[in-house]
Formats: C-alpha cells, sequence, structure tokens
C-alpha cells in the first residue's frame, strides 16, 4: 500500500448521526402530505438531491417544498426544522480521529447544502481541527457518488488517490472512492473500523 498521507471521512451517520425521521416529521407538522409523500417529492427534481448538487439553493428549495407540500412555515420556521437534522457524534469516533491525527492528515467530504455546511463546524467543533479540509458537495456542484467529486476532493487535498483513505457509511460511495483509486472502507461503527484499519497496519 502506497504511504497514505489523508484520512477522508464522510460526515453523515459516519462521524455525526443524523435525524432524518425528526425532519420529516418537522415538515409533516406544517404541510398537507404525508409522511410517505414527503419523502417521495423530497427525491424529485429540486428536492435535496439538487440541493446537495448545488442546482438550487435553500431558499428555492423552500418554494419547491411549499408548491409540492403545500408546506405553511415561513423561510426561517422551515430554517430552523432543516438545521435540526443532527444527534451528536457517533460513539468512539472522536477518540479515532484523535489517534488518526497522530499520524495523518484529516478531510470531510459530504454530500451537503449551504445550510449544513454553515452549522456543522460549528455545532460539531470538536470534532475539527484548524488544519482541516472540508468538500462539501453543493460548492462543486456534483455529489457522491459520482466519482467527480472524488477527483474534486483530491485537488483541494493536493493527494494522489492511493494517499487517500475514504470512510464512508454507503457502500456505494466506498466504491465510487475505489474507482478513482482510493483505499476506502465502509462504516458499520467505531470498533469495526478500527479493527479494520489495525488490521491493514493504518493504525
Amino acid at each position: 500500500m502506497a504511504a497514505t498521507t489523508w484520512f477522508l471521512f464522510d460526515l453523515g451517520n459516519t462521524l455525526i448521526k443524523l435525524a432524518y425521521e425528526r425532519v420529516i416529521a418537522g415538515i409533516c407538522r406544517n404541510a398537507k402530505v404525508t409522511r410517505d409523500e414527503v419523502i417521495e417529492i423530497l427525491e424529485q427534481p429540486g428536492g435535496y438531491r439538487d440541493m446537495e448538487r448545488g442546482a438550487v439553493t435553500f431558499r428555492e428549495f423552500y418554494e419547491f417544498l411549499v408548491d409540492k407540500t403545500r408546506y405553511r412555515g415561513s423561510l426561517h420556521d422551515f430554517r430552523a426544522v432543516w438545521s435540526d437534522f443532527f444527534d451528536g457524534t457517533i460513539p468512539g469516533m472522536e477518540d479515532l480521529l484523535d489517534r488518526l491525527r497522530e499520524r495523518y492528515r484529516i478531510a470531510f467530504l459530504s454530500n451537503s447544502n449551504e445550510i449544513h455546511a454553515e452549522l456543522i463546524p460549528r455545532r460539531f467543533s470538536g470534532l475539527f481541527r484548524r488544519d482541516d479540509r472540508f468538500v462539501f458537495s453543493h460548492r462543486f456542484r456534483v455529489a457522491k457518488p459520482d466519482p467527480e467529486i472524488f477527483r474534486r476532493a483530491l485537488e483541494v487535498l493536493g493527494a494522489l488517490p492511493q494517499h487517500v483513505v475514504f470512510i464512508d457509511d454507503l457502500s456505494e460511495n466506498v466504491l465510487a472512492a475505489r474507482s478513482v483509486g482510493m483505499v476506502a472502507y465502509q462504516f458499520i461503527d467505531a470498533e469495526q473500523l478500527t479493527r479494520a484499519l489495525a488490521a491493514d497496519g493504518l493504525l
């Protein structure tokens, strides 16, 4: 294995627990559709996948929801709902990050949006250090699992793919990272990841 210099981490459900159902419930409280309809609508063109790709702004996403779900809350109300997406850090991951920082640089690659990209570094400041790098999908107008977002991340890091280890909870993102030459591990929990990295001589 080539000498590793960077660890590149996903954020949602790898380092930070996502409260997806709570957000859906928050939308439903002020909308005229069911939970299942909200989930279907969010995946439509103009929904949050497009926001992650930078194709629509947060305001445009809000207007899309108002139109599709008859959401009655204000933009300010909806921003509060969308900001309540996180349930704390994944157990054991802060300690693992501390161990990895002794040997490697750390960066984060997230399918994100303008609200969460501003919120996460402040709300979870204990996870991050001043020289960490962030790659938020909406800023690059491409999202995982498109291999292009991994190539853009490599540009940000100034690294060759064989020098980067990528960690993500979704198998399709792991496979995409491997397709550009990164070493990649699917995240299950901190204990499993620690064992895998130790077995491969990375800890």
